[in-house]
C-alpha cells in the first residue's frame, strides 16, 4: 500500500455499513487496582515468552497474536487484519486493484481459474476458466494458499507476471506473460425484457453507485419504469454507496440512523430528497443479503417506495469501522511529538493532522462500534427483514448439485485420468441425470468413463467413455432442459408477475 493510498483510506474509506465520523481519543494507560498497567503486564508476557521459548520468535509477530486474541473476543464482525490481510479486503471494498482481472478458486489442493473478465490482461494473454494455475514467474505454487498466489499475481500497473497453467489435463505447463493493469470491478450487471428491467447489485463497492448510475441511463434510454432490482447473495460493503443508490429509488425521508456507543462519534442519519418516485420497483432478497444489502432494502420497504419478494435477509444490523494500528515503536514516537499515546492512526490524523507512514502501521482493526436502524425504527440484527412476498427458490435435493455447474466448453476432450473442469461438471450433470458416478471431482476416473460410455450408448452417439465435443454439446443440452424444467428462478418470475399486474 503506498503512502498516497494510505492518505485516502484515512480520509475517506467507508466499509461494510461503515461510516468513520468525528475524531477518536487518545489511548491512555489503564492501571488496574494494584497499579501495574495493561501496557507493562503484557511488555513482561512478551519479555517472559521470548526468555523461555527454546526457538525462534518475533516481537511483531507476537503483538499481531495478541491483537488476533483480543478482538477475536469481540463479535464475529470485528477483526484484526495483518497488511497483507488488509490489502484484500481494501481491494473488495474499493473495487479496484493492479492484476491481471481473473476470479480463482481453490479445491482439492489446486488453483482453478473460475472466471476470466472481459477485456482483462488475462483474456488478452489467452487464459481460460478452467486452467490450473501451476506456476507464478517460474515458481511452483504448490503448498500455497490463495491468498499467497493472489499476491504472488497482482502487482504494479504496466509490470509484467508469468503464469504456468495445465489445460485440459495434457501435463504440459503453458506459460503466458500477461501486463498488469488497473482492475475495475463492476459490481452491476443488467437486462431489459420487454417493458421490464433487471438490475443485479452483487456488492456495494466503491464503483456501485456509478454503476447503478449506467444501468438506469440504459433503463431511461428504453423507457423501462419498472425494475426488479436483484439484492440476493449481495453481503454489503460501504454504506455511503447503499445510501447514494437509496436515493435514486426511496421518497423523499429517512433511509437511516447510524447510532455509536463513543461521544466521539456522532450519531448519523441518512435522507432522501426524491420528491417523486420514477421506477416501480420490486427487489429480491434472500438469507444472504446483509448488511448495506439490508439497509437499502430495509428503506425501501418502510418508505413503501417497492416490495420485496423472496426470503428473510440475514440480519446484519452492526456498524463497524476500520482503524490503522500503529506499531509500538510509532506509539512511542508520537508520544514524544505530541504528549499524548495514540494507538490508532486516525486520532493521530484527526488531532494532529499527522499521516503515519506504510511502515509505522502494524495493521488495521475492523470493529462493531454501533447500530443503524430502518426509516421506522427497526434494529434487525439477528432477525432480518421478512419480504413483502415470501417466495423460496430451492430446487429439489437432487438438482442442488447444478447451481454451480457450467457448460461444457468442448475445448479438449477429456479421456481415462484426465483433470478438468469440464469434468466436474460432466460428473455434476451424469450425476442428476441418475449416472453411477462418484462425488463430482476434476478428475476422469474408471467410473465416470464408465457412466460417459452408458451416457453416450443412450444417446446414440459412439460409446467408448471419451468427452468427446459431440458429448459434450449432448450434456449441455442435457443441462439446459434440466435447468429450465426444474431450477426456475420463482423468486425472478413473481417479482416479475407483481410488477405487471
Amino acid at each position: 500500500m503506498t503512502g498516497k493510498s494510505l492518505k485516502q483510506l484515512l480520509l475517506s474509506l467507508v466499509i461494510f455499513c461503515v461510516l468513520i465520523s468525528g475524531a477518536g481519543i487518545a489511548c491512555a494507560e489503564e492501571i488496574d487496582k494494584k497499579g501495574i498497567s495493561s501496557s507493562d503486564y503484557f511488555k513482561s508476557i512478551m519479555d517472559m515468552a521470548q526468555d523461555r521459548y527454546k526457538g525462534e520468535i518475533d516481537r511483531n509477530q507476537m503483538i499481531e497474536g495478541a491483537l488476533k486474541g483480543i478482538f477475536n473476543t469481540m463479535d464475529s464482525y470485528t477483526v484484526y487484519y495483518t497488511m497483507e490481510e488488509a490489502e484484500g479486503f481494501f481491494t473488495n471494498i474499493n473495487g479496484t486493484y493492479s492484476g491481471i482481472g481473473v476470479v480463482m478458486l481453490q479445491t482439492d489442493g489446486k488453483v482453478l481459474v473460475e472466471r476470466v473478465y472481459s477485456s482483462s490482461p488475462a483474456e488478452e494473454a489467452g487464459i481460460k476458466s478452467g486452467d490450473v494455475i501451476v506456476e507464478v514467474d517460474g515458481k511452483s505454487i504448490e503448498g500455497l494458499s490463495l491468498d499467497e498466489v493472489s499476491g504472488l499475481i497482482k502487482g504494479p500497473e504496466g509490470t509484467k507476471v508469468v503464469i504456468g497453467l495445465l489445460r485440459g489435463g495434457t501435463g504440459q505447463i503453458i506459460r503466458l506473460e500477461v501486463t498488469r493493469k488497473q482492475i475495475i470491478l463492476n459490481p452491476v450487471t443488467y437486462k431489459i425484457e420487454g417493458d421490464i428491467g433487471y438490475i443485479k447489485l452483487e456488492t456495494f463497492n466503491s464503483h456501485a453507485s456509478k454503476a447503478m448510475d449506467e444501468a438506469l441511463k440504459e433503463m431511461d434510454k428504453n423507457n423501462i419504469k419498472k425494475i426488479v432490482l436483484d439484492l440476493r447473495d449481495n453481503p454489503g460493503g460501504d454504506v455511503s454507496q447503499a445510501v447514494a443508490i437509496a436515493r435514486k429509488f426511496v421518497k423523499s425521508g429517512l433511509i437511516t440512523k447510524l447510532d455509536f456507543k463513543s461521544e466521539s462519534q456522532k450519531d448519523e442519519e441518512y435522507y432522501s430528497n426524491l420528491n417523486k418516485l420514477k421506477y416501480e420497483l420490486a427487489v429480491l432478497v434472500n438469507e444472504n443479503s446483509a448488511s448495506a444489502s439490508e439497509i437499502l432494502a430495509g428503506a425501501i420497504q418502510d418508505s413503501k417506495s417497492g416490495i420485496l419478494v423472496g426470503t428473510t435477509t440475514f440480519g446484519k444490523g452492526k456498524v463497524q469501522n476500520l482503524y490503522p494500528i500503529l506499531t509500538p515503536e510509532a506509539v512511542e514516537k508520537y508520544e514524544k511529538e505530541t504528549g499524548e499515546v495514540f494507538v490508532n492512526g486516525y486520532d493521530l490524523l484527526s488531532k494532529h493532522g499527522i499521516y503515519p507512514s506504510d511502515d509505522e502501521i502494524i495493521g488495521w482493526v475492523k470493529i462493531t462500534t454501533g447500530e443503524y436502524y430502518t426509516p421506522n425504527g427497526r434494529m434487525i440484527d439477528g432477525v432480518g427483514l421478512e419480504p413483502d412476498v415470501y417466495v423460496e427458490n430451492e430446487p429439489e435435493e437432487k438438482y442442488k448439485v447444478l447451481e454451480n455447474v457450467k457448460k461444457l466448453r468442448k475445448v479438449t476432450k477429456p479421456s481415462l485420468n484426465t483433470e478438468s473442469e469440464d469434468v466436474l461438471n460432466a460428473e455434476s450433470i451424469l450425476l442428476v441425470l441418475g449416472y453411477d458416478v462418484d462425488t463430482p471431482d476434476n478428475l476422469m476416473d474408471e467410473k465416470t468413463v464408465r457412466a460417459v460410455a452408458q451416457f453416450q450408448k443412450d444417446c446414440g452417439l459412439y460409446s467408448y467413455g471419451v468427452l468427446d465435443f459431440a458429448t459434450q454439446q449432448a450434456l449441455n443440452d442435457k443441462l439446459d432442459e434440466l435447468i429450465l424444467v426444474n431450477y426456475k428462478d420463482k423468486q425472478y418470475e413473481k417479482a416479475v408477475n407483481l410488477l405487471k399486474n
